[in-house]
């Protein structure tokens, strides 16, 4: 009943604010990157065969929150190894996809504020914001967010005896006097299947779906969060279901995630692939 209830929100939510998706194929940025220590993301990357399907969703309001949560120790997606949730505390960057990029050419319409707070066990925020980035345009494709200085989510671990895994959420906020986009990119399971790619994810966990009827997790991490506010908590965004899925509970697909990605800081060596990077990257902080 609670799939069913946050299905049916979101059918409304997507109604009211006109939100429009459009299938892309697009290559993951893995192996681009500046040095890092350990990474976390719950999309899905379905090599086709090196090109993955994603959605692309528009057609914001000002006002609007979508955001993603994570749990430090998660088996990610993408073959990370798990960042280990009592060494690796500071978040230093984290990556969106945007596959319009108006918001560079047309600074001010297209607007987003992101913001890094502590969650709870639904990825709602508590308290205050731990860091925000200000009026920020996105570019068309993968965005490096920084986060300057690094963020301490050391005060997002809830339970201190045993320590719980910290969990943060990361939001953007439509800002912009227009607020259509960005284009958010999210993962496409049925165009994939559509198209006859092998649903294998880009390391160790495959793809499951539909999600999360079938999947690693009980609970999807993106979501729409509200206008203005965080209409949708306590509970939990309304989850974004995917394109192609015409059941009005998300049975034949199920929901997706946002194509985000944390970077985050560890204190000490880590195993996450390419770990000697990471360690290297360590001794001269």
């Amino acid at each position: 009943m609670k799939y069913l209830a946050l299905a049916l929100v979101l059918v409304l939510a997507t109604s009211v604010f006109g939100l429009e998706k459009k299938a892309y194929q697009m290559r993951d940025d893995f192996g681009t990157e500046p040095l890092y220590d350990c990474q976390l993301q719950y999309y899905y990357y379905i090599p086709c065969p090196t090109y993955s399907w994603f959605w692309a969703y528009t057609g914001f309001e000002p006002g609007d929150i979508v955001g993603t949560w994570y749990t430090i120790g998660d088996a990610g997606t993408g073959g990370f190894d798990p960042c280990d949730p009592t060494d690796c505390m500071d978040l230093e960057q984290f990556i969106v996809l945007d596959f319009a990029g108006y918001g560079t050419v047309y600074p001010g319409l297209f607007t987003v504020n992101f913001e890094v707070w502590c969650a709870d066990a639904d990825g709602c925020p508590i308290g205050q914001p731990l860091w925000s980035s200000g009026p920020y345009e996105t570019h068309g494709g993968w965005n490096l967010i920084d986060v300057v200085p690094p963020v301490s989510v050391c005060p997002c671990v809830v339970e201190p005896d045993p320590p719980s895994a910290p969990r943060f959420l990361i939001t953007a906020t439509h800002i912009g006097s227009n607020a259509a986009y960005p284009a958010w990119g999210m993962d496409n399971i049925s165009t994939a299947i559509e198209t006859g790619c092998e649903l294998h994810d880009n390391g160790c966990l495959p793809v499951l779906y539909p999600r999360p009827y079938n999947s690693y997790f009980p609970t999807i991490h993106s979501g729409y969060y509200g206008n203005g506010g965080f209409t949708y908590c306590p509970g939990g965004p309304a989850w974004f279901i995917d394109g192609a899925d015409t059941t009005p509970d998300g049975t034949l697909f199920g929901f997706i995630e946002m194509a985000w990605r944390a970077r985050i800081i560890c204190s000490g060596p880590t195993a996450t692939e390419p770990s000697t990077w990471g360690n290297i990257k360590s001794m001269y902080r």
